[in-house]
């Protein structure tokens, strides 16, 4: 069985020996050209020109090539980066990525693991863990063929905002980031689109300087108040809600062009 690449090639050949109007007959498998003979047979039915069938196979090409622009014109990737605590089975990144699957992004999880312990309020111990799930991150998305995609969505939460920041920017990737209640170190890397979500009972957070930030930096932010680093507020009815109502703010942000 010969490729397309090699029977174009005997053509060309052979049109130079007999003349691009010399009769052929083909061999066929699931109605694609496998090879072709001077004589019919049981095999080698079918009766064309050479130029025939290198017209045929050229134009299979050309509209194999449009096909595979066109899917990759419209394929859509969705990369959801978790907290260190928060993993991507929680229900605000969990019902996020499935928003972003029903709307047809690809859906890619950045898992981390081996944080060290007590990460709150210790700024080495904060580096280390950014650190370690950069490293972490870069060696599940190498790879990715970015350029493949129309369209890029970060979904992140908590330390996963800091990295997918940093991360966008440093590939220079032009990208939506949904900020699920970002650090303060976030913003040395955040760029638009993006869009914030912050409770204003997060321990990992200051409200007030995480308001300051996003005004500094003209970055939309919904605060939901009395929500904590979980956007939750330990009242069950009220936690529902307030995930339903960013679910459905996702919805307009993910789906607007």
């Amino acid at each position: 069985m010969k490729t397309r690449e090699q029977i174009l090639s005997c053509i060309e050949d052979d049109m130079e020996l007999m003349g691009e109007h010399r009769i052929i007959y083909l061999k066929e498998e699931g109605n694609r050209v496998i090879d072709y003979d001077y004589l019919p047979s049981e095999e080698y039915c079918e009766a064309v020109t050479l130029k025939e069938l290198q017209a045929d196979l050229r134009m299979q090409e050309f509209e194999e090539q449009v096909s595979d622009f066109a899917s990759a014109e419209g394929r859509k990737l969705a990369v959801v980066f978790p907290g260190i605590g928060y993993t991507c089975e929680k229900p605000l990144l969990y019902y996020s990525a499935q928003l972003a699957k029903q709307c047809g992004y690809e859906i890619i999880r950045v898992n981390y693991s081996d944080f060290p312990k007590n990460v709150k309020g210790d700024s080495e111990k904060m580096k280390e863990s950014f650190d370690l799930a950069l490293k972490q991150t870069k060696e599940i998305l190498k790879d990715v063929e970015w350029n493949a995609y129309k369209e890029i969505l970060f979904l992140s939460k908590s330390i996963g905002t800091v990295v997918s920041s940093y991360y966008a920017k440093e590939r220079q990737l032009n990208v939506k980031n949904i900020l699920l209640t970002p650090l303060k170190e976030t913003f040395q890397f955040a760029k638009m689109p993006c869009v914030i979500f912050h409770g204003t009972a997060d321990p990992w957070a200051e409200t007030e300087e995480i308001q300051r930030l996003a005004k500094m930096h003209q970055i939309p932010i919904d605060v939901v108040e009395g929500a904590n680093h979980s956007l939750e507020t330990g009242n069950v009815s009220r936690d529902v809600d307030i995930l339903r109502n960013v679910i459905q703010k996702l919805q307009s942000l993910i789906t607007v062009k």
